[in-house]
């Protein structure tokens, strides 16, 4: 098992555990990766990486501060037992994110300035894939579009799961970023915008691929950055 732990040299992790690794965005990476895309891409560096070049059977992703918890009260990490054993009768390990009542995602990328290229790439989903073989049969896009209007979604690209599962989300995934950044360009102005991206999307690819999850609570991990660096 190997689950990335991502984030920069700028932030303080907690102590790794068995089958937790570092990632660390903001150095060079051996192998095949997307360093470079890393100001719009955000924790997808991680993910990507993990793609190309994981051997592992079971792979997953967190964050600095962000870990997936235990059911049981107190502030216990998910541990690689743990994850092995919910594995045997579910496809993923996933964590569910509700927004306050009358309030959905959506919402949120139009109020922070980010509407417009939300709805371009919607349109290019909407291109790419007219089909998205739901059962209203709609396009990607509008499936999307639906997905985000919702109270309830999945949260923060964090998941643990079998690797073949992870290479056919990336294969699936990684083409429609790469075509709404062809469109729209890599600016100041859309930085992190694949991460937002597909950090919404993909639990609209979970409900696609009809994969069993298991919603497991999330632990928030105070933190704290060397030399004052604000997030």
């Amino acid at each position: 098992m190997s689950i990335f732990v991502v984030g920069s040299t700028k932030n303080i992790f907690p102590e790794m555990d068995d089958g937790r690794e570092k990632f660390l965005v903001d150095v060079p990476h051996e192998g095949e990766n997307i360093d470079s895309l890393n100001p719009w891409y955000c924790e997808l560096t991680g993910l990507y990486y993990m793609w190309k070049n994981s051997k592992a059977n079971i792979v997953g992703l967190e964050h600095y501060r962000r870990f997936f918890a235990k059911r049981r009260p107190g502030k216990d990490r998910l541990t690689k037992e743990d994850a092995n054993e919910i594995l045997k009768t579910h496809d993923i390990i996933m964590t569910t994110f509700r927004h306050k009542p009358n309030y959905s995602a959506y919402k949120w990328f139009v109020e922070s300035g980010k509407g417009p290229m939300l709805h371009q790439f919607i349109n290019i989903l909407d291109k790419i894939r007219p089909n998205a073989h739901d059962k209203h049969g709609q396009g990607l896009g509008d499936a999307f579009f639906e997905y985000l209007t919702r109270r309830e979604l999945r949260q923060c690209n964090m998941f643990i799961t079998r690797k073949h599962i992870l290479d056919s989300y990336c294969e699936w995934l990684f083409p429609l970023l790469a075509a709404y950044d062809a469109e729209a360009g890599l600016t100041e102005a859309n930085k992190r915008i694949d991460g937002y991206f597909a950090e919404h999307i993909f639990g609209l690819w979970v409900e696609l691929a009809k994969l069993k999850v298991y919603d497991c609570p999330k632990l928030e991990i105070h933190y704290i950055f060397n030399s004052g660096a604000k997030a």
